[in-house]
């Protein structure tokens, strides 16, 4: 009987790991061409705002980038998981913090280049992620 048990314990343990493999590689695909011309157009739309609000939506689009590919959580998370899938990760961060210190922090002062940075570092996230832009 014990054999009986261990068997169906490990046929369960195989059955779940193959599950989460196919669910996860599915998930962790590039994005179909509607995705594409929808995530571009946002971009192009971000591109115009003023540098806070582009900032801000920047980050929001990471968000559902990484959300479309799998990762959960909040983005802090997101990007702990989904580190390796970066080439900078460090920017990526960089960027993440500049929206939240515009988020929370009051009269926060900023130069262009600071701004223009963080606009480059979400763009090689989204070309890391697979989005061409």
């Amino acid at each position: 009987m014990d054999i009986w048990v261990l068997s169906l314990g490990i046929f369960v343990i195989v059955d779940l790991f193959m599950l989460t493999f196919i669910v996860v590689s599915k998930s962790r695909r590039g994005f179909n061409e509607a995705e594409k011309r929808k995530y571009v157009a946002i971009w192009a739309g971000i591109r115009k705002m003023d540098n806070r609000h582009a900032v801000m939506e920047a980050d929001k689009l990471l968000y559902e980038l990484l959300e479309k590919r799998g990762y959960k959580g909040s983005l802090g998370d997101k990007l702990k998981k989904a580190g390796p899938a970066f080439s900078n990760i460090n920017d990526v961060w960089r960027a993440h913090k500049l929206r939240n210190r515009l988020a929370h922090e009051l009269g926060v002062e900023l130069r262009e280049a600071e701004f223009a940075k963080a606009l480059n570092d979400f763009k090689r996230a989204y070309r890391d992620l697979g989005l061409k832009l």
